[in-house]
């Protein structure tokens, strides 16, 4: 077991639910954070972690932590997600969902770090060829800016363990939601935008982009976070290898709001928008190369995420 490890945007969505749960399985292990609040909460931050806020492009800070703190895994989160804000902004996200990528893939060869365990997207896919989506049978084809930069990301990974021998390993999550899911953020899912929406109404109404009959993999985020804990402590080395980490199942949309409105008891009201530019018609991943590397298994399925999603709402 390592002694530190850094976590890149660990007041995030899933950065802050990892710093949770890694915790209390590894309570002796020092964790080390960074994230400049782009789009992480300062409200998630744990007092517990040594913390630097900052940006993963800023060369100096990067260097003080790996030299100061000698992290011997990199569990990357931190970035400008989603794929609507990408079309926004093709060039700030690409500056940071990929040269920060490099920076601190940069950092970690010249420190000897033992992994880089980068969280990769299944956007890369764009429309799967074959359903479920095995990694060796759909060859990437990236339909928007973030999705082309999380793929590119995935290809320095496999660079950087090519031309310098550093272990680094790709985990595409598929629709993460769950506890901690703002639906006001970046990151949010149809699951969190709706729940925000029930739960604390705005001006702002709730939307159905589509006719409803589009589906989803969605991967409850406790799963996501198992995934990274297993692919650090994996013995094999990994050398860029790509994995699908999802539930495994997919939902569509319309069954969404269908169980929403029967665990939450409230009617959800949505406005019809045209289909979203750059989105794919359905999601659904093949796990098995996951689980026979290094032993993932999605244990909580996504009927019992979403009523821990709700509950999180509910007390909120």
């Amino acid at each position: 077991m390592p002694k530190t490890i850094l976590v890149t945007g660990c007041a995030g969505f899933i950065g802050s639910n990892f710093v949770k749960q890694f915790k209390k399985e590894f309570p002796k292990i020092r964790i080390v954070g960074i994230d400049d609040f782009s789009t992480g909460r300062r409200k998630a931050l744990d007092k517990t972690v040594t913390f630097y806020k900052g940006s993963i492009l800023d060369e100096k800070l990067l260097e003080k932590i790996f030299k100061k703190h000698k992290p011997e895994y990199v569990f990357h989160f931190a970035a400008l997600p989603r794929v609507s804000y990408s079309l926004e902004q093709p060039y700030q996200t690409t500056l940071v969902n990929i040269g920060g990528v490099v920076a601190l893939l940069e950092k970690s060869n010249k420190h000897g770090i033992k992994r880089f365990i980068y969280s990769a997207s299944s956007a890369a896919y764009g429309g799967a060829r074959i359903l479920p989506t095995k990694e060796s049978e759909n060859l990437p084809n990236p339909k928007s800016p973030y999705a082309l930069q999380k793929y590119v990301g995935e290809s320095f990974c496999e660079i950087f363990s090519g031309l310098y021998g550093l272990d680094t390993v790709c985990l595409r999550y598929f629709n993460v939601f769950g506890p901690g899911q703002y639906g006001d953020s970046p990151y949010s899912t149809v699951i969190s935008a709706w729940l925000e929406v029930l739960y604390f109404p705005k001006k702002k109404p709730a939307f159905l982009e589509g006719d409803g009959k589009q589906s989803r993999d969605f991967c409850y985020v406790d799963n996501v976070v198992q995934a990274n804990i297993l692919a650090m402590k994996c013995k094999n080395k990994f050398n860029g290898e790509v994995f699908n980490i999802a539930h495994g199942e997919r939902t569509a949309v319309a069954e969404v709001k269908r169980l929403i409105e029967k665990y939450t008891g409230k009617n959800l009201f949505l406005e019809k928008r045209p289909a979203r530019l750059g989105d794919v018609r359905h999601t659904h991943a093949d796990i098995s190369k996951a689980r026979k590397w290094f032993g993932y298994n999605p244990k909580i399925k996504f009927k019992e995420g979403l009523r821990r999603t709700i509950q999180w709402f509910q007390a909120r």
